[in-house]
C-alpha cells in the first residue's frame, strides 16, 4: 500500500476509478433505456427517457476520454517509476517486475481502444436526428462499465503489488539478446514485418481516402477492416525497425524506450497516431454496421467521410514519424545499413 505515496501510481488509479464511476453512472441509465425505451412511441415517459439517454451519453463520453487518458498514464507511470527501480532503464523493467505488469497493460490498451470506438459512436449519434442508435448505444454503455472495472482491477493488482525495492531486469538484458540470436518471434523477420507495416499504412491511407470520396457502407467497412488489420504489423515495425534506428543499436527492440526523452519521446506521438487512426476509422466502420434506420443512413456519409479523412491523416503522421529515425540514421551514417552483418 506504500505505492499509494507514488504520485504517478495515484494518478493512474484515480483515472481508473473516475472512468469506472462515470461508466457505471451511465450504465444505470442505459439499462433503463434498454428495458423501457421504444423509439416508435412518443409518450411523456419516452421523452423523459430521451433526456436521461442524453445524460448517460454525457457521462459515457467523459468516461471514455478518461479511460483513454488512463492508457497514457499507465505508460507515464511505468516510465517514471523506472527511475526508482534498480535495474529498470525504462517502463519495460517496471512492467516485467510483476506478473500482472503486461497483463495490466494489455487490458488497458484493449479497453482504451473500445472506449475510443464508443466515443465515435456517440459522435455519430449526435448527427442522427432520430433515436435509431438508442439501443446499441445503451448496450455499449452497459458493456463499458465491467470492462473499465476489469482494467481498474488489473491496474490495481499490478501497481499496488509492485515491489519498488526489487532489482528488475532492463530491456537490454531480456530483449537485446533475444533479438541478437533471432530465436523467437520477438526478433522476427524484420524486413517482412517492416514491409508489411509500411504496406499496411499505405493501404490504410488509400482505403480511407477512397472510401471518404463516396462513403458507402461497404467501402467504409473495408477501410475499417484494413486499418484494424494493419495495426499489428505497424506495431511490429515500430519495434523491429524504428526502435533500433532511433537508438542506433540493431538489437535494441524495446518499444518502451521510444517513450524516453533520449529520442524526444517519439513513441508518444507515434503510438498516439496509430491509436487515433484505428479509433477513427474503426469507429466509422462500427457506425456503418449500426446504421439501420433511414436517419442513421442519411447521416453516415458526412460522418464517415470526416472520420476517414482524419484516420488517413493519422496513418500518414505515423508513417512519417516511423520513418524519421531511419532517415536520420541514413544521413548520419552516409547510407550505411544499421543491420549490416546481422
Amino acid at each position: 500500500m506504500t505505492n499509494f505515496l507514488e504520485p504517478w501510481v495515484l494518478l493512474r488509479l484515480a483515472a481508473g476509478v473516475v472512468a469506472f464511476a462515470l461508466f457505471t453512472r451511465g450504465a444505470m441509465t442505459a439499462q433503463k433505456v434498454l428495458r423501457h425505451f421504444d423509439v416508435r412511441r412518443a409518450t411523456e415517459g419516452q421523452l423523459a427517457l430521451e433526456k436521461q439517454l442524453e445524460l448517460a451519453a454525457t457521462f459515457s463520453r467523459v468516461a471514455a476520454v478518461v479511460q483513454i487518458l488512463a492508457l497514457a498514464l499507465s505508460a507515464l507511470a511505468a516510465d517514471r517509476l523506472s527511475r526508482g527501480v534498480r535495474g529498470a532503464m525504462c517502463a519495460y523493467g517496471v512492467f516485467s517486475a510483476h506478473e500482472w505488469g503486461f497483463r495490466s497493460l494489455a487490458a488497458t490498451v484493449g479497453v482504451a481502444l473500445v472506449a475510443g470506438t464508443v466515443t465515435q459512436l456517440y459522435a455519430f449519434d449526435a448527427r442522427v436526428r432520430t433515436l435509431d442508435l438508442a439501443r446499441p448505444l445503451s448496450i455499449a454503455t452497459c458493456l463499458m462499465a465491467p470492462l473499465s472495472l476489469i482494467d481498474l482491477a488489473a491496474a490495481s493488482k499490478f501497481l499496488l503489488g509492485l515491489d519498488l525495492s526489487v532489482v528488475a531486469s532492463c530491456c537490454s538484458v531480456q530483449l537485446d539478446p533475444v533479438a541478437a540470436t533471432g530465436e523467437t518471434f520477438a526478433s522476427g523477420p524484420r524486413v517482412l514485418f517492416t514491409a508489411l507495416g509500411v504496406l499496411g499504412a499505405v493501404l490504410s491511407i488509400g482505403a480511407a481516402l477512397f472510401a471518404a470520396r463516396s462513403p458507402s457502407r461497404p467501402r467504409v467497412l473495408v477501410a475499417g477492416a484494413v486499418s484494424v488489420l494493419a495495426l499489428p504489423a505497424a506495431l511490429a515495425a515500430s519495434v523491429l525497425e524504428v526502435a533500433p534506428h532511433a537508438f542506433e543499436v540493431p538489437t535494441h527492440v524495446c518499444p518502451f524506450c521510444l517513450l524516453r526523452p533520449d529520442v524526444l519521446a517519439l513513441g508518444y506521438p507515434l503510438y498516439g497516431a496509430l491509436f487515433l487512426a484505428t479509433a477513427w476509422v474503426g469507429g466509422a466502420a462500427v457506425s456503418a454496421i449500426l446504421s439501420r434506420g433511414g436517419s442513421a443512413k442519411a447521416a453516415l456519409g458526412d460522418f464517415a467521410a470526416h472520420r476517414l479523412r482524419r484516420g488517413a491523416m493519422a496513418w500518414g503522421c505515423a508513417l512519417v514519424l516511423g520513418a524519421l529515425p531511419v532517415i536520420r540514421f541514413a544521413i548520419v551514417s552516409g547510407g550505411a545499413s544499421l543491420f549490416q552483418g546481422q
